[in-house]
């Protein structure tokens, strides 16, 4: 009991079937309300093709398209501003198949990327704004300072880092395809 005063219900009436009835129409309407709002809620890219990569909540979908091969996909964290794009896969003991960052910038760039507190070994296709790959560099962990820097002989609006040779494995090479699913949702790049 909660303390609360509780009116007395008349002795011996329960609702009628119209009662009944009425509160039975109530809840189905309840019930399938809060189906259409967890439904209207979903992320355009929470639930890919079957068979598809299924993204995190915080990732976007890539895909990877060779010209001499078949298209795959890649679920991706993106980096679209400064602490993000410093943090990077730093200080991760291990990187899953099939995911890894995509870093964004506002325009063309040749700035280098490094491998200092990355545990593990990576490849970086590095992508102009076209979508088209103008280079694909291996980079192993740095254990000790000075790290070596890494960057294209051309400049790139984007690069993705996948596990090492996950680019390789896919068929990607310079001149291939590396861009969004859905452009439309990834953050602007800051």
């Amino acid at each position: 009991m909660d303390g609360s005063p509780r009116s007395p219900a008349p002795a011996g009436r329960w609702p009628g079937r119209r009662g009944l009835l009425a509160l039975v129409v109530v809840g189905v309407v309840v019930a399938l309300a809060g189906v259409a709002f967890l439904l209207g809620t979903r992320s355009r890219h929470a639930e890919p093709a079957a068979g598809a990569v299924k993204p995190a909540l915080d990732q976007h979908v890539y895909l990877l398209q060779p010209s001499g091969g078949s298209p795959s996909r890649v679920a991706l964290e993106v980096a679209a501003d400064e602490p993000a794009r410093e943090r990077g896969l730093s200080n991760r003991a291990e990187l899953p198949s099939g995911t890894g960052m995509a870093f964004l910038f506002r325009g063309d760039t040749q700035i280098p990327f490094w491998m200092k507190d990355t545990l593990v070994p990576l490849q970086i296709a590095f992508v102009g704004g076209d979508g088209r790959v103008v280079g694909v560099l291996e980079m192993p962990p740095c254990r000790a300072d000075p790290c070596p820097t890494y960057a294209p002989t051309r400049p790139y609006r984007y690069a993705v880092e996948l596990r090492s040779g996950a680019f390789t494995a896919a068929g990607i090479h310079e001149g291939d395809r590396v861009v969004p699913q859905d452009p439309s949702i990834l953050p602007a790049p800051s």
